[in-house]
Order: C-alpha cells, then sequence, then structure tokens
C-alpha cells in the first residue's frame, strides 16, 4: 500500500514538474549562451562559438517568453556576426513586450550596422533618458551630444514643458 501510494506521488510530482525541465534546461543553456558571448566579447571566443550561442539563445527564447535576458543574448550574438537585421527582428518584439535600456542600445547599435542612423540615434537617446549610466557604452563621438540632449529634456520634464518621452522611432 506504500509503495503504490509512492509511486502515485511521484508520478504526480513528475508530471507537475516536467514543464519547469524545459525552463530549467534553457537556464543553463543561456548561462553558456552568455559565457560564450563574454569570451567572444573579450576577444577569446570565435564565431563558431557565437553562433553556438546564438542557437542557445534562440532556445531559450522559446522556453522562456518574456524573458528579456534571451533576446538579449541574441541580439548580441547577431550583432557580433554582423546580422543587424536579424538582431533588430528579435529586438523590436522584444521591446514591444517589455523596454528595457540594454534592449533598445542594442537596437540602436542593430539600427547602425544597418545605416539607419536617425534611427540608432533616437534608440540611443531613448536608452540614455532611462539609463543615463548607457551613454558610457557608447561610441565616445555620440556622448557629449546625447548627454546634452538628455540635459535638455530633463530640463523640459522639471519645467512641465516635456509633453512625453523621446520616441524611440
Amino acid at each position: 500500500m506504500k509503495g503504490a501510494f509512492f509511486a502515485v506521488a511521484s508520478c504526480v510530482l513528475a508530471a507537475a514538474l516536467w514543464p519547469e525541465a524545459a525552463r530549467y534546461r534553457a537556464e543553463w543553456q543561456l548561462a553558456d549562451a552568455d559565457a560564450r558571448l563574454g569570451a567572444a566579447l573579450r576577444g577569446a571566443g570565435s564565431a563558431a562559438a557565437v553562433e553556438v550561442a546564438l542557437g542557445e539563445a534562440r532556445v531559450a527564447m522559446d522556453a522562456l517568453p518574456g524573458d528579456p535576458r534571451a533576446p538579449l543574448s541574441a541580439s548580441i550574438a547577431l550583432l557580433l556576426l554582423k546580422r543587424g537585421a536579424e538582431a533588430k527582428a528579435i529586438l523590436e518584439p522584444a521591446i514591444a513586450a517589455g523596454e528595457r535600456p540594454e534592449l533598445t542600445l542594442n537596437l540602436g547599435r542593430a539600427r547602425g550596422t544597418l545605416g539607419d542612423e536617425a534611427g540608432a540615434e533616437a534608440a540611443f537617446l531613448r536608452t540614455a533618458w532611462a539609463s543615463p549610466a548607457s551613454i558610457a557604452t557608447l561610441p565616445a563621438s555620440l556622448r557629449a551630444s546625447l548627454q546634452e540632449r538628455v540635459d535638455q529634456l530633463e530640463h523640459a520634464l522639471r519645467d512641465g514643458r516635456l509633453e512625453r518621452v523621446p520616441p524611440l522611432d
């Protein structure tokens, strides 16, 4: 009788935890992808390692819907691989689901690789407005003008003249 109870309880527990197995695996894949991307950003990774990281990030995107870390990792991989259009295609829906400065920053980078300078500047301004510390991650040639524009927006906000946040487009 005890054995049957434990067998049934084990089956119920396994059935309840089964959906979490994919999430657990995706967390590990995302950690591995991030480690590979970190190595590539430090100059110690290969294009093949970045491709593997991209595959892992894409799997994580499917297993962790709504989690911004997976599209962020995928976009970093795509930017390293100079595939800006694909990065933009991943970032736009991720931003629509929940805007985060690290996503808009990469959207600016993706737009820049595609030659959309106005779109890149809009994304960078939106990023700088949301996270002023992000300005330090941008090319030096953009920092001063972005900081000036953020300062102007802050003055307008304090004076009650700001009608809306800087647009992303």
